[in-house]
């Protein structure tokens, strides 16, 4: 029997949490037409990829996407794809010329079991922590009002960790709400920027896969959770 590649030991673990910001911190869309095309292009290339959109928030001048893609070395064709798609449209529109985005964009594995819920909340409190809005579900641009308030949205899949929060539509939502308005003591790990986020067994997965050296853990290590507990809400 061939062997299993070694991405495929991990892939099934992860999603990715992709992003990137405008050159200069500048911003990269202008108004709501500018982030309809983004949104469009990203429905486009989910449909030629065939990866599922969890969370994504699209500010003024940096944007959020966490994906599970099938493949994870699927993750340049995407981010690459799409970024030039955008701003070809930059070009189109306002008669862009030059660079649009500042350098690569980032792409950290997610370990999906303890952290995408975490990563989640961190990109849907985006427009919360700029103070743009009293509530992250009142902003137009993000899957924060499919996952508090219930509102559709054909972008996004909702997750099978998100249905894990309760078996009742209603109760799920409210469980969110408190999430994104409470504290998460994975945070820091979320915000810290590692280019894996997880738990020791699945940064060295990753890592063996990837080539690359696992990245030290920061602060202090959190207790292990109970069997059946919701440590985060």
């Amino acid at each position: 029997m061939p062997r299993v590649p070694r991405y495929l030991q991990w892939s099934e673990e992860a999603c990715f949490h992709l992003m990137n910001r405008g050159h200069n911190r500048e911003p990269v869309f202008a108004d709501d037409e500018d982030r309809r095309a983004f949104v469009e292009l990203v429905a486009r290339y989910r449909d030629r990829v065939g990866f599922r959109l969890l969370h994504y928030c699209l500010m003024s001048n940096h944007f959020h996407l966490l994906v599970k893609l099938p493949d994870p070395r699927q993750v340049s064709t995407l981010m690459a794809g799409l970024l030039r798609a955008y701003v070809h449209h930059c070009h189109r529109r306002h008669g862009f010329v030059g660079h649009r985005w500042q350098g690569r964009f980032k792409s950290p594995a997610v370990q999906c079991r303890d952290y995408l819920l975490s990563c989640g909340r961190y990109i849907e409190r985006n427009p919360l922590e700029a103070g743009m809005v009293v509530q992250p579900w009142d902003y137009d641009w993000s899957s924060a009002r499919v996952h508090a308030t219930g509102a559709a949205d054909p972008l996004v899949t909702e997750s099978v960790e998100y249905h894990e929060l309760a078996s009742e539509a209603q109760d799920r939502e409210e469980r969110w709400r408190s999430f994104l308005l409470g504290e998460d003591p994975r945070e820091q790990a979320v915000r810290r920027g590692d280019w894996v986020i997880g738990d020791d067994a699945f940064r060295l997965q990753v890592s063996q896969a990837r080539g690359r050296p696992v990245p030290r853990g920061r602060g202090r290590p959190r207790k292990p959770s109970k069997p059946g507990q919701v440590q985060f809400l």
